[in-house]
């Protein structure tokens, strides 16, 4: 099923699509003893989620990573720094490799179309300042940044 904020046209705003995906699963990392490193990181990552249109599955997982490291203003070394946190570690302890394995097959499909709908993107997104934009319309920043969503599920 897909949520809103993931169809590319939404009037949704922003912030209406995080309080969307945050309604969605229970369990995301928030707060929670999260160090102050780790909540910057799910902070903006989970906008970028939202952004980008991109579900919580492995596959959705992975194309917001790829959007992270080459659509947004963020760089290789930040964001790199953000997954090798204990937190963000944590996660990957819960994956079962099967599913990581049929995962990286799919990918080879889907993540040259998001390295190609970053190139193309008019602008990075600016990692570090997603509440500047919360209350502007999904639709209007996606136009504006020349985001051009890719559903998968």
């Amino acid at each position: 099923m897909l949520l809103g904020f993931q169809n590319a046209e939404t009037s949704q705003t922003l912030g209406e699509g995080l309080q969307e995906y945050y309604a969605s699963r229970d369990d995301l990392a928030r707060g929670r003893g999260l160090s102050d490193q780790a909540q910057e990181f799910f902070r903006c990552h989970d906008a970028a989620h939202v952004l980008f249109g991109c579900s919580t599955t492995l596959l959705n997982e992975g194309m917001v990573k790829m959007w992270s490291f080459f659509g947004t203003d963020a760089g290789i070394g930040r964001l790199l720094s953000y997954y090798r946190l204990p937190e963000s570690q944590e996660i990957y302890t819960t994956l079962a490799w099967g599913d990581v394995a049929s995962t990286a097959a799919r990918s080879t499909i889907v993540m040259p179309k998001v390295l190609l709908r970053c190139r193309r993107m008019s602008r990075r997104w600016p990692w570090a300042e997603p509440e500047h934009h919360s209350g502007a319309p999904l639709a209007d920043l996606r136009r504006d940044f020349g985001i051009d969503v890719l559903t998968i599920e």
